[in-house]
């Protein structure tokens, strides 16, 4: 196993991928304004490396990372100057499932079998997939891209990986770790609905209902809309925040609408219904606003870090803390509280 730099491939130059870049170089320094944990698992931001990107999209493909991440349809917004690289934007991989937004826009693929050579000559350690949602064939082609090469795996998106137990078990055999799935943002509607939820019933309310209903711009949210992927990406979202409450209750968690001059911002809507003493009545309405990108960005570059020291130690396969820390969607749900204790026993410093 190699030593720092952790060296990270990525799969979808999208607008997480364009805050993420933007954060490794905020962060490379010894200014940690707004970050979350400074140290993970004895690492530092300034020990990832990115060592290679892929992307379909040909208004992304052959530019250098700093261009890319500023590239047509990302609307995230720039927080900073980033100087130029010499990481190029590779064609990625595409099984048909191409993401509603990239309809009518010329397409460059490549095998996974290239993927995985890309791979391996960089050096990767992990390969984040941060492709669009309903992306599931291509987020498997990238797993298995990463498996051929050595790499970790970090799935980002809704595609079910960690539930193709094929997949987790050779995961496993070639001791390298599969976590995922769906990333959880930092402070974003799935993590303020659990919270809130879990509040409640804390408190010794009877919650009756709930919903979160999410407005946005963005080509992922976007993609999100079309009928299919919202269905998924809703039944996915609500199953996650129902784990929060010990007893079955009504629920619907899912986005709603693409504004287009939002831009990489989101707006979702909540509301509860409970009761409490001698059945009186206790109702919610709140929103909550936040940015896409740089919700995900804390949680990304801790996962990244655990990941890469799960590696080191031997830890292998589908991680349960990691996986129940970052995302909506881990093999075994855990409340967000009991999640957080656990990841940060092991890996905050």
């Amino acid at each position: 196993m190699r030593g720092v730099p952790i060296k990270v491939a990525i799969a979808g130059v999208g607008n997480c991928t364009s805050v993420l870049v933007q954060g490794l170089k905020f962060y490379s320094g010894t200014d940690y304004k707004g970050l979350w944990h400074p140290n993970v698992a004895g690492f530092r931001p300034k020990d990832i490396q990115l060592a290679a990107v892929f992307d379909i999209d040909s208004r992304k493909v052959g530019l250098e990372l700093s261009k890319a991440i500023f590239a047509p349809p990302n609307v995230a917004r720039r927080y900073l100057v980033i100087p130029k690289g010499k990481v190029m934007v590779h064609p990625g991989v595409s099984r048909g499932d191409v993401a509603p937004h990239l309809s009518g826009v010329k397409l460059e693929r490549s095998s996974s079998e290239d993927v995985s050579k890309h791979l391996e000559d960089v050096g990767a350690d992990l390969l984040v997939n941060l492709v669009s949602s309903g992306s599931d064939g291509s987020s498997e082609e990238y797993a298995r891209a990463a498996l051929r090469a050595g790499c970790g795996f970090i799935n980002c998106t809704p595609s079910l990986i960690l539930k193709n137990n094929k997949l987790a078990a050779d995961f496993q055999r070639a001791k390298l770790p599969l976590i995922g799935d769906d990333l959880m943002s930092q402070f974003g509607g799935t993590v303020f609905h659990k919270g809130l939820l879990g509040l409640m019933v804390k408190r010794g309310v009877k919650v009756s209902k709930s919903y979160q209903l999410d407005v946005g711009g963005g080509s992922e949210t976007l993609n999100t809309i079309d009928e299919g992927i919202k269905l998924a990406k809703r039944e996915m979202k609500t199953t996650a925040i129902a784990s929060e409450v010990p007893y079955k209750f009504e629920t619907i968690a899912g986005t709603t609408d693409f504004v287009d001059y939002m831009g990489n911002e989101r707006t979702s809507y909540f509301w509860f219904d409970g009761s409490s003493f001698m059945g009186s009545g206790i109702s919610v309405d709140v929103y909550l606003r936040s940015s896409d990108g740089a919700n995900a960005g804390n949680v990304l570059l801790d996962v990244i870090r655990a990941a890469y020291r799960c590696m080191k130690i031997g830890r292998l396969g589908t991680v349960g803390e990691i996986c129940a820390y970052g995302f909506k969607s881990p093999p075994k749900p855990a409340h967000f509280e009991e999640a957080y204790t656990k990841f940060a026993a092991l890996y905050v410093r």
